[in-house]
């Protein structure tokens, strides 16, 4: 007599085929899930640790490149880093696959620690809840992939009230925010990048 996990895997893969859903493993790989949306997105998830649960659900649509050529172009992809059933990294693609957009739970507790925002698949800005509190206590800012501002909360108010400078990948000078009104009024210039 077959066991009920065995039934209910047979019944999962009959009603997908019913519903136009496949599955597939590739060489190396947990087999892949893929359906198709009324909207033409396919939704594809793979179980990558072979516990029976999703570890990566992936959305893309498919775009013609020449006549009888479709490319896949990726819209999401959300990822369970430790296996506990949760997303723990959900990254966004541009119209052309670029990566636009990360959101990274460091601490594995359901919510976003650290944000990531790209422009043309470059990192443009970081922003960082370093107590894991879902505040966002830091904020960076990268030109052609170096940091060149980082700002601070460091009353955890809300607010940024330092600003870092950085130059050629040192930090040049800094800047405290001493009325509250989101601008540096005090600097200290860093006497170490002169040498």
């Amino acid at each position: 007599m077959p066991s009920a996990a065995k039934v209910m895997s047979l019944v999962a893969l009959l009603f997908l085929a019913a519903c136009g859903g496949s599955t597939r493993s590739y060489l190396g790989t947990a087999p892949v899930l893929s359906t198709r949306g009324p909207d033409g997105t396919v939704s594809e998830t793979t179980d990558l640790n072979g516990d029976g649960k999703p570890d990566i659900w992936t959305s893309f649509r498919e775009v013609e490149i020449r006549k009888d050529v479709k490319q896949k172009v990726l819209i999401s992809r959300s990822t369970d880093l430790n296996g506990d059933g949760r997303v723990d990294l959900v990254t966004a693609f541009d119209d052309k696959g670029d990566v636009s957009r990360e959101d990274v739970d460091l601490d594995f507790d359901g919510r976003a620690d650290e944000v990531r925002y790209f422009k043309k698949g470059k990192l443009e800005r970081v922003d960082m809840s370093t107590q894991f509190d879902g505040k966002f206590d830091v904020r960076k800012f990268y030109e052609d992939g170096a940091l060149v501002v980082k700002q601070v909360d460091t009353v955890r108010n809300g607010s940024f009230d330092e600003f870092q400078y950085f130059a050629g990948g040192k930090l040049a000078r800094v800047g405290w925010d001493r009325d509250g009104d989101g601008k540096p009024e005090v600097f200290e210039e860093n006497p170490a990048l002169g040498e």
